[in-house]
Formats: C-alpha cells, sequence, structure tokens
C-alpha cells in the first residue's frame, strides 16, 4: 500500500511537469517592437540656397499722356544666376505612419541668411547716352508650408518627396547714375511674392528621438516689378521717363537639418499589423 501511494504521487508530479512543458512550447511569443515614424518634431540646421533672375527691362522717355516717344524705347533683358549662399533653417512638423513603411505629414520652416546671394547688373544705356543702369536684388527669408510622403524601407530610413508653398520677403533697387556718377533715378521696394516649392531628400533615425535630414528644394516665385517714372534734371532738356523692371525669380536650397522627435516617435510599440 505504501509503496502504491508513493508511485501515485510521483506520477502526478510527473504529468503536472509535463503539462507545464507543453503549455510553455503552445505560448505564443509577445510581438517584437517595432520604431514608429508617428509624432511631431522640432529641428534647426542649414545649407546652401542660390537664385535665377529673369529680368526684362524697358525705359523710354515719355509724352504728356504717359505714351513713349517713337525710336526712345530702351530694352534690356537678361538671366543672372547668383552663387551658393549660407543659409539658415528651423522646422517643426507631424509625420504619421499610416501603414508599414509608408509615412505621411505636414509641415512648416523658416529658411534665413543669404538666401539670394549676391545679384547685381550692370549695363550701360545704347539709346540714352550717359545713362548707367544698376539692379540688385536681395532675399533675407523665405517661410514655407508643406506636405510630405515616403517610404520607409528600413525602420530608421525614410525616403520622401514633398510640395507645398512658399512666401519671400524681397528687396529691389535700381539705379540710373550719368557719367559724373550722379544719381539721376533710384527706386528701392520690398515684395512679399509667392510661389509653389516642391523637393525631396532622406531622412534617418540614429537614436529613438533624433534624426538627421538633407533635401533638396526648388520655389518658382510669381513674377513682381520695380517700377518708377522720374524727371532727368541734368539732361540737356528736362525729360520724363518712364522705367519698368518685370521680375521672375526661382529659388533652390540644399538642406540639412538635425530634428529631436517626440510624441509617438521612436516609442517602442508592439506591431499593430
Amino acid at each position: 500500500m505504501r509503496r502504491t501511494l508513493i508511485g501515485f504521487i510521483a506520477a502526478l508530479a510527473l504529468g503536472s511537469v509535463s503539462s507545464a512543458a507543453f503549455a510553455a512550447d503552445m505560448a505564443v511569443p509577445e510581438p517584437a517592437p517595432v520604431m514608429s515614424w508617428t509624432g511631431f518634431y522640432l529641428g534647426a540646421g542649414g545649407g546652401v540656397a542660390w537664385a535665377d533672375l529673369d529680368i526684362n527691362h524697358r525705359l523710354c522717355e515719355v509724352d504728356y499722356d504717359g505714351v513713349c516717344f517713337e525710336n526712345s524705347d530702351f530694352r534690356r533683358d537678361f538671366n543672372e544666376s547668383s552663387d551658393g549662399g549660407i543659409i539658415g533653417i528651423v522646422q517643426g512638423g507631424f509625420d504619421w505612419e499610416v501603414a508599414p513603411s509608408f509615412v505621411v505629414g505636414v509641415g512648416a520652416d523658416w529658411t534665413f541668411g543669404d538666401v539670394l546671394g549676391d545679384l547685381n547688373r550692370n549695363f550701360d544705356d545704347d539709346v540714352f547716352e550717359g545713362f548707367h543702369h544698376r539692379f540688385n536684388n536681395d532675399g533675407s527669408s523665405l517661410v514655407d508650408v508643406y506636405g510630405r510622403a515616403g517610404f520607409a524601407p528600413t525602420g530608421s530610413l525614410l525616403i520622401f518627396g514633398l510640395v507645398g508653398w512658399t512666401w519671400a520677403d524681397i528687396d529691389t533697387d535700381f539705379r540710373i547714375r550719368d557719367d559724373n556718377d550722379e544719381g539721376i533715378f533710384h527706386n528701392s521696394d520690398n515684395f512679399n511674392a509667392n510661389g509653389i516649392s516642391f523637393g525631396g531628400g532622406v531622412e534617418w533615425k540614429f537614436t529613438d528621438n533624433l534624426s538627421i535630414r538633407g533635401e533638396y528644394r526648388f520655389t518658382d516665385l510669381d513674377n513682381f516689378d520695380n517700377n518708377g517714372r522720374f524727371e532727368c534734371d541734368v539732361c540737356e532738356h528736362v525729360h520724363e521717363f518712364r522705367n519698368r523692371n518685370d521680375v521672375d525669380l526661382d529659388v533652390q536650397r540644399v538642406l540639412f537639418t538635425l530634428n529631436w522627435r517626440f510624441g509617438g516617435f521612436g516609442a517602442a510599440t508592439a506591431a499593430a499589423y
């Protein structure tokens, strides 16, 4: 009887161990944590910008009705490309990983510094002798609002394209001087031009909450002008002139930013798909 009882207890013990081992083998493992691009971000950085400027310049002598006299019309069309200027940028936005490896987002930024580079043009008048023209264009800042979409081939790398709208603060300055370097006409103006921007780039997460972003943008600003009328007091006779400068401006940028991400970005979460 005693031996029977001991054997029965041993059998129960072995059965419990086997059941526990079988249950452990059948247990479903916890889903591996994944990294998400969803969340807000703030960033800052810098880069290089340059501009292409097309100007249609026209100067003519006008009668009392403001109509150009025949054979008194000076025209000069020219294109000017600036050297690259150093710029800075601050930005912020929100990204959403709407599906595995597919990310959409919105953002806004401010670009400042030598945005348009050095855009100057000097030329002599071949209709009105003794007139020396100088056009200067400068821009100090750009504000962008954009949307972007991209594909993440790995959890830490995002390849994206973007499109948005840009507002530009632009200063123009036009002068005409005579042979003695005396000012005949001077007109400075400030414009708030705007236009479409598009581009693309890559972004790499090197920690849970930090990323590096590099991108290229092209901005096509709407046309603006620098116009005015003036009288030439140093001319042999007092003449009234009309000056027109129709301007088309494109800006290109290469940008690099360091971004701090929060509000869900970089948090290890269980895969929901």
